[in-house]
């Protein structure tokens, strides 16, 4: 979590609370974000998906309920701070994770997610009393969100892929 600068600008704005860094920011979101958004919403109207929205702490969130993204940078073409930079996709951090109310943990024959997923990044393992454990490669998933977005179960999470990697070595 980091702090908001003690600047004049971020006492006017109300940022008087820390910024949650495990907030999904659009993609091409640099270090400094949080700085350098002038919450102009610019982001938001260019988005064709329009999956971006406005967060609690007035900066722009990427919403899955919304839609999935297809990394188009509409966003970071449109921002003029310097907040979002276009042609960063690569360097966009947020993976797919199943949770424990996915219907097909709980015996009910569900694959929306594997049928959605374009990089075929979620495949489903069969367990014991006719469950099927769905499992996701990380070097595969894009974090689009399409799995998110389709699941009847609203499911699936997304976290940082370093810290679903750390995750999967212990």
């Amino acid at each position: 979590m980091t702090t908001p600068s003690p600047s004049r600008r971020n006492f006017l704005r109300g940022r008087f609370r820390a910024v949650d860094a495990n907030v999904m920011r659009p993609p091409g979101s640099v270090s400094e974000f949080a700085k350098l958004c002038t919450e102009c919403g610019d982001c938001v109207s260019a988005c064709p998906e329009k999956i971006i929205r406005v967060g609690e702490d007035r900066l722009p969130v990427v919403d899955f309920a919304l839609g999935a993204c297809t990394f188009c940078d509409s966003c970071a073409e449109a921002c003029t701070s310097g907040a979002l930079v276009a042609g960063q996709v690569e360097s966009w951090i947020w993976r797919a994770e199943v949770q424990e109310n996915c219907f097909s943990l709980q015996g009910v024959m569900c694959r929306t997610c594997e049928d959605v997923c374009e990089p075929r990044a979620i495949r489903f393992k069969l367990a014991v009393g006719g469950k099927a454990e769905p499992v996701i490669d990380l070097d595969q998933c894009t974090g689009c969100g399409e799995c998110a977005h389709s699941c009847p179960a609203q499911a699936v999470q997304f976290k940082r892929a370093q810290d679903l990697s750390a995750r999967e070595k212990t």
